[in-house]
This record gives structure tokens, sequence and C-alpha cells, in this order.
């Protein structure tokens, strides 16, 4: 089994609605995630969206983040009409779909799970999880992935965990707990990707390097940050080729 610090890292870029349009060419990432609740849910959107994802021949993370799951105020209100000629336009086995553990992620209602890789997703802006919480919610995701299938993407399930620390004692735990969780990973026989992140100014350095927690997925943006601590793309790339 490869280390931690051989695994590629995955760079996801987190885009609301003006960014992800301005695109003329996919940039040196290799998700885009189109955060719809930064996107109107106007008539006719959705198809605009298929085209630009054509246009730009990118493999995506479709999400769609609950108000209290989120630093930003929410844009458009999807629903499950509206997000239904999307994800029926998507090219299968290509792009992953965001659904929260802790949510009923009512927008993706009735979806073909077996047409996208999952991340099964956990944000908390008040306390960073231990590592008994996160082997709890870590539980049903390790199911799950039992009964998938092997295909082009990187991964059939990705467990993210985001969480903002109260104090350094409790960001330091949360580290530990991220390494330790990204081992239990990477031991089963159909490997589950793991994305650790810790929110704020005191995350940016495993923004940057996530293979230092075992993380093999960052998140960063290409303006302003879309999540606290959040970093941008260049500075992300530049960071990495030093």
């Amino acid at each position: 089994m490869a280390s931690s610090s051989d695994r590629k890292i995955y760079i996801v870029l987190t885009l609301n609605e003006e960014e992800f349009f301005g695109l003329e060419k996919k940039p040196a990432a290799d998700f885009l995630e189109i955060r719809l609740d930064q996107f109107s849910s106007r008539q006719g959107n959705a198809e605009k969206i298929l085209n630009q994802i054509e246009k730009l021949n990118a493999a995506c993370v479709l999400t769609y983040r609950q108000p209290e799951d989120s630093s930003l105020k929410s844009v458009g209100l999807w629903d499950q009409d509206s997000v239904q000629p999307l994800i029926n336009g998507l090219e299968s086995e290509k792009h992953y779909i965001d659904l929260e553990l802790d949510k009923d992620n009512s927008v993706f209602t009735n979806l073909d799970e077996s047409r996208f890789g999952i991340i099964r997703s956990v944000h908390n802006f008040s306390a960073a999880p231990n590592r008994e919480e996160l082997l709890f919610y870590l539980g049903p995701v390790m199911e799950e992935v039992l009964a998938t299938h092997k295909s082009q993407l990187p991964f059939q399930r990705i467990f993210k965990v985001a969480a903002l620390a109260k104090s350094e004692t409790e960001a330091k735990d949360f580290l530990d707990s991220c390494s330790y969780i990204s081992s239990q990973c990477a031991k089963l026989n159909m490997p589950i990707g793991f994305c650790g992140i810790l929110m704020g100014e005191a995350g940016k350095e495993y923004r940057i390097f996530p293979e230092k927690i075992g993380s093999q997925f960052t998140y960063c943006c290409l303006g302003e940050p879309k999540a606290p601590g959040q970093v941008d793309l260049k500075t992300l790339l530049e960071k990495r080729s030093k």
C-alpha cells in the first residue's frame, strides 16, 4: 500500500456562478465544484451549466450546501425538479455528487448513485469532531462502498469532514484523528477516498499540503474564499511546486 505522501492529491476548485461561467478553459484542477447554492435556480440554468461543463470538458463535484453548513448566503433555492435536468444530463462515471451524512439531501432525492461517485460529507462550524465521532460517521460509508462497482473515478466513495476547531488542542486532536481515519479508509478492499479539512487560518497549511494528515483531496477557490481558510488555486499550485 502506498504511503500517504506517495498518493495523488486531487484538487477541487470551488466556484460560484460568476466564476464558473467566466471560465474560457478548465483551470489546473482535477474537479470543479459547482456549489449550486451559489447559483441561480432560474429556469434554464441547469442546461446552461451542462453546456459549460461540456465546453470545458470538466469533471465536476455537484454540491448543494445547506445554510447551516456554509459560511456563504444562498443565492438560489434549488429543489428536486430544478436539479433533475442537470443530474440527467451529466455523463455517467465522471462526476461526484456531494451528499451530507447528517442531512436528508432532499434536492438529490431519487438520485441514481450508480452513475456517480459519492462524497459523503460532514461540516461543523462550532467544534471539531473527535476520533470516535469520525468513526461513527465513517461506518455507513464503509457499508455503502461494499455495494459499489469499480469505475473510472478515483474512488466510488469519498469521506469528507470539514471542521472549525474551538482551540489549539481541539485542532491538534482533529488533525491526528484525520491521519487515523485516512489509514482506515485505505485498508479496505474497495478503498474510500478521504478529505480532511481544518477550517480557519490554522488549517491553511493542511489545505496546501493535505497529505500531512492523510487527506487525498483539497478544496481551493478562484477568487474569494468559499469557506474559512480556503486558499486560492494560484497560491496552492505555487506552494506545492516549491
